[in-house]
């Protein structure tokens, strides 16, 4: 069964909500008509397979309606964000070869060369079904540029499959529609029948939100769950809390438990992949174990030649299965780094703990070797995090004549922290002896990305110009 014969199993549902929203809620049967009626109205303007198309819709419904009318209609398309500069929507138009872009009613700026259309478009005729289309997600970026991963129709239903959760609950993810996270869990939720929560314009009390709009999965990126939970306890408790994105640090998730909802749910995945593994309930502890593989996905941990090594030990992350992307769009290099022998080598560093759950231990292209000793960023990231001032840290090495590399760490303090960078950098040596890193230095923002990753290469910069 395909993506757009799955939406219409659901519509077929009345009375459950499809989307929910200030001013366009929409049943099931009702987002189904609205999707067949733009599908044959992008049709009727020569969009289709062999047609790429840029979005630049600002309102997150429309983004939304328009994400699955392409794929009715079996053309790619990929997000010009508007939060994005003309310059980076540009580049994006072109690495993509967009074709044809979307235009919201909101004033977004024109992007590319190919036409431009206004959406919505004027509603069309159904016609019958023909091939259908696929998403290109750009990766997050946060250790160089950043690649473009081509997920199709069928792709997303095996990624979809492996979130549960949606199938009968109502989600509501902060994070706009135009962050590629973003739209890929809002189409997981609508594969799988679920509701669609958008969040309200302006200022809004989350918590508050999800109770009054019954939500049942909340799903946030790190920086927005550490903000959440250190906030007075919510009263979320029947929520499940979901944070993904980057490694989360069981200080958050201990504040997560304590302040918002025993429900935690942490995920491991890419935007290649979709979820690899979670840890539930019951399974964080100090070694921020990430559960364990979901069906579907093989995953080794292996050395340097591709050896399966034993339970325990850590070395290189590789995985196969459905729904994995097949490589990049149009970067050769890249595939050929990150696709060998039939596996997806994701670039992380990890082993298996002794039930059975992975354990991720940071960045392959992070790891730090000290004359020979080999560091994992996250070991250092561990201990800063646990001191009472730091909010967050970020380790990485630094190149020397005399070691090779050397550990150094950027931190960034909680509101009223008063430590200075030399009083960090001897707890870390009072906790980490010949691992401790050399330099610290107290940034007031750790630079991020759009979707609230560390940027490790300005931490790198920010060293080199002395910036603190």
């Amino acid at each position: 069964m395909g993506f757009v014969a799955r939406l219409r199993e659901h519509g077929a549902r009345a009375g459950r909500a499809a989307i929910v929203a200030d001013g366009k809620s929409l049943d099931w049967p009702a987002l189904v008509v609205r999707v067949g009626r733009e599908t044959a109205a992008l049709r009727a303007a020569g969009i289709g397979p062999g047609t790429t198309v840029g979005i630049s819709i600002a309102d997150e419904v429309e983004h939304f309606v328009a994400s699955l009318a392409l794929i009715g209609a079996g053309a790619w398309q990929i997000a010009l964000a508007t939060h994005d500069t003309e310059q980076e929507r540009e580049e994006v138009a072109d690495r993509a070869r967009v074709t044809h872009v979307l235009l919201g009613q909101q004033g977004e700026p024109r992007t590319g060369s190919g036409p431009h259309l206004s959406w919505p478009l004027d509603p069309g005729v159904d016609i019958p079904d023909g091939p259908e289309g696929g998403v290109f997600l750009r990766t997050s970026g946060t250790t160089g540029s950043s690649n473009i991963v081509p997920l199709t129709a069928a792709d997303l239903l095996v990624q979809a499959a492996r979130n549960l959760e949606y199938a009968d609950g109502r989600l509501l993810r902060p994070a706009s529609i135009e962050h590629n996270n973003s739209k890929r869990h809002r189409l997981y939720c609508a594969a799988m029948g679920g509701t669609n929560i958008f969040r309200p314009e302006g200022k809004y009390d989350v918590a508050e939100f999800c109770r009054r709009s019954n939500v049942t999965t909340l799903d946030l990126a790190l920086m927005q769950a550490a903000d959440l939970a250190s906030m007075p306890r919510s009263g979320l408790e029947g929520v499940d809390v979901r944070v993904s994105g980057s490694a989360i640090p069981y200080g958050v998730r201990a504040k997560i438990e304590q302040n918002l909802t025993r429900r935690l749910y942490v995920r491991y995945g890419s935007t290649e992949s979709g979820t690899v593994s979670v840890a539930g309930p019951g399974e964080h502890d100090d070694t921020e174990s990430v559960g364990r593989v979901v069906a579907g996905l093989e995953l080794e941990i292996v050395d340097g030649d591709g050896r399966p090594l034993p339970r325990g030990d850590a070395g290189q992350i590789r995985m196969r299965g459905e729904g994995i992307a097949p490589g990049y769009f149009e970067g050769p290099e890249q595939t050929a780094k990150r696709y060998r022998d039939g596996w997806y080598w994701p670039g992380d560093l990890g082993t298996f703990r002794p039930d059975g759950s992975l354990q991720i231990l940071g960045r392959a292209d992070d790891m730090i070797n000290l004359n020979g000793i080999n560091i994992f960023p996250s070991e250092i990231e561990r201990v800063l995090e646990q001191h009472p001032d730091v909010r967050v840290a970020a380790a990485l090495p630094l190149s020397s004549a005399v070691h090779g590399q050397i550990p150094v760490a950027a931190v960034e303090l909680h509101e009223g922290g008063l430590v200075t960078d030399r009083e960090l950098v001897a707890y870390a040596r009072e906790h980490l002896a010949l691992r401790a890193p050399r330099r610290i230095i107290i940034l007031g923002k750790l630079p991020r990305n759009s979707q609230g990753k560390i940027l490790r290469r300005e931490i790198v910069a920010a060293f080199s110009t002395g910036r603190g």
